[in-house]
């Protein structure tokens, strides 16, 4: 039962805090994982109280995590969750006290039987998402080692890898960057003139791409550089590249076109298509719950309204190109099927 609860709890971003990489028997009779929620600190203890020894295994694992994080500033939850085959006298009385507190310290005891989570005395009964991680336990009989079940856990946790290399994030990256010192080093507003966005009824479509390659000064090319690097190589890695090159180009001239019909004046940079390669990855995460290259959901939310807030500072800066640039790739990736969705 204990390796059956050390999965839920490892899938549930419990982390082992002790050492399980010489656990190679799937006879485990302790696990013990935290998970770090604000200032608190929640550390389970899962014992087999079958054996009878049981008492003293909580209490030394207890006493060595009070004694190494209490000292960090956490305010500390040490559950032990005693896992038996049924309820014994002595197991009840020992379960049922009260909730101990030692300064920043807090220690609860739950029981699992086969038919259930039981809580005695004036304790709990429900904290964070435990219980319910304990009770998915009793239905999951968890093979293999406890460290085969972390290497697989953070295997199912990692993105799925379609192209090992991203060579065409490089591509384009070079060609804007040439294109960025011709602009630089020519004449640069003769090259605007001929290849910038132009607003919609002005003809001469071929701009809609033709502007993804240009930018005005080196904020602006170093930011959209930094942002393709490190969204380009995510799409690339997680998508393939034909569907890197669909989303970059389809996407930037969606993006461009969007734009066009409320632009004033002429418009460059990469901005479109490097919001629509951020929607792809936000399309990824939400696909497959999982982070991309430590990217997960809600950082992705953070990064795009943040860089819409700076457009909404900078009048110069095309709003428009960014949100339907972002929803256009949001769309395409979800359309395409990744692995692990």
């Amino acid at each position: 039962m204990i390796l059956s609860i050390a999965k839920q709890l490892i899938d549930g971003e419990f982390k082992p805090i002790l050492d399980v990489s010489s656990a190679v028997s799937n006879e485990v009779d302790i696990f013990c994982g935290g998970k770090q929620v604000g200032p608190n600190l929640y550390c389970i203890i899962a014992v087999n109280a079958d054996k009878p020894n049981y008492k003293q295994k909580f209490e030394q694992t207890a006493g060595y995590i009070g004694g190494s994080y209490s000292m960090q500033n956490f305010n500390l939850v040490i559950l032990g969750v005693f896992a038996a085959k049924e309820i014994t006298d002595e197991l009840r009385e020992y379960a049922s006290v009260e909730a101990e507190t030692f300064e920043q310290v807090n220690i609860l005891k739950w029981c699992i039987t086969p038919q259930g989570v039981e809580v005695f005395g004036n304790q709990p009964n429900r904290l964070l998402n435990i219980r319910q991680l304990l009770e998915n336990s009793l239905d999951d009989k968890a093979t293999g080692s406890l460290s085969e079940i972390v290497e697989q856990s953070r295997e199912n946790k990692r993105a799925s890898i379609v192209s090992r290399d991203t060579v065409l994030t490089y591509t384009i990256f070079a060609a804007v960057t040439v294109f960025f010192i011709i602009q630089t080093f020519g004449d640069g507003n003769a090259i605007l003139d001929k290849y910038e966005c132009l607003p919609l009824g002005q003809g001469e479509f071929y701009r809609y791409i033709t502007a993804m390659f240009l930018h005005i000064g080196f904020m602006h090319y170093f930011s959209n550089m930094l942002a393709l690097y490190i969204f380009g190589t995510r799409v690339e890695r997680y998508y393939g590249k034909v569907w890197f090159l669909a989303i970059f180009f389809i996407g930037g001239i969606l993006a461009g076109f969007t734009s066009s019909i409320f632009l004033r004046t002429a418009a460059v940079g990469a901005s479109g298509a490097i919001f629509a390669l951020m929607g792809a990855v936000t399309a990824y995460c939400i696909k497959t719950k999982r982070s991309a290259d430590g990217f997960d959901l809600y950082f992705l939310i953070i990064f795009a309204l943040v860089g819409l807030a700076f457009g909404g500072l900078d009048g110069r800066i095309d709003n428009i190109a960014h949100i339907s640039g972002f929803v256009y790739g949001l769309a395409i990736g979800m359309i395409k099927k990744v692995k692990g969705e």
